[in-house]
């Protein structure tokens, strides 16, 4: 590199003082936070059409997700193992004054924070860039896409294929026949939104393996040789993330995670021949 060439993009920024990166950490959490209410009182205004057609949507007949597992099982089975019907709400009902609008103002929060989560990836990335060198900030731009990218993979995934799965086991299992299932507004709401944001946060899982081995915290030796111990982590979060207490539901979170742990692995073993390379 030419001594005249500098290394930094942002020289102001990079000799800023403490309460100037307060001030402009208060300056980023302020658009995320404009930006995010905005959302909020957006989706606030068509919670009614978001409820029916995206909350309801798998406990309803034709959901895509059931049509999936049905053709699934019919493939590599040729018989209708998986072809379920959506459970059967015998009834829903709010038990508090404020009940539908306190989940309406909880479904409008969700679609809110996922609207607005690329904003927020963005204004993380935009405080964290004057600290870097420009061959890091090259490098790291270009994931920021995936970043959201694999948010997004994991929110559509629980969606479609474990919110069905689940909800179908919980509101089928029978404690005993004489015990009738009053379904709550709050409970389902509830579940779709967490399950949903939960597995959108854990697919984040790459991401975190590349932060962790960018500071030297981890290293593709150290991730392949405790596997065994991540798998078994990797399936309690999946557990967690999936209420529903049948090996079928945690097994389809958790060797998506699996696979991603394996490519954590690949990412990992790039960021130590990068820093061989330097």
């Amino acid at each position: 590199m030419p001594l005249d060439q500098t290394d930094e993009h942002y020289p102001y920024e990079k000799n800023m003082g403490f309460f100037d990166h307060v001030d402009e950490l208060r300056k980023r959490l302020m658009r995320v936070a404009i930006v995010l209410f905005a959302s909020i009182v957006i989706s606030f205004f068509w919670v009614p059409d978001i409820f029916e057609a995206i909350i309801m949507a798998p406990f309803k007949k034709g959901f895509w997700g059931y049509e999936f597992f049905c053709q699934a099982g019919r493939f590599f089975t040729g018989k209708d193992i998986l072809c379920w019907e959506p459970p059967k709400m015998i009834e829903m009902q709010s038990q508090k004054i404020e009940g539908q609008f306190i989940s309406a103002f909880k479904i409008s929060m969700v679609v809110g924070f996922i609207v607005t989560f690329p904003v927020i990836v963005q204004q993380i990335w935009s405080f964290v860039k004057p600290a870097l060198k420009i061959t890091e900030i090259k490098k790291v731009r270009y994931s920021l896409g995936i970043v959201s990218l694999l948010f997004f993979i994991g929110v559509v995934f629980a969606y479609f294929f474990l919110v069905p799965v689940a909800s179908n086991f919980l509101l089928s299992y029978q404690l005993s026949p004489s015990i009738k299932n009053i379904i709550t507004i709050g409970s389902v709401t509830g579940f779709v939104s967490f399950m949903c944001l939960a597995t959108g946060l854990v697919f984040e899982l790459p991401v975190l393996i590349y932060i962790l081995a960018r500071i030297g915290l981890i290293s593709s030796q150290f991730l392949i040789k405790y596997w065994r111990y991540a798998a078994v982590i990797i399936f309690i979060i999946a557990g967690i993330a999936t209420p529903s207490p049948d090996i079928f539901s945690q097994l389809l979170l958790g060797l998506p995670l699996m696979a991603l742990y394996v490519i954590g692995i690949f990412i990992a073993k790039r960021v130590e021949k990068n820093r061989t390379a330097i």
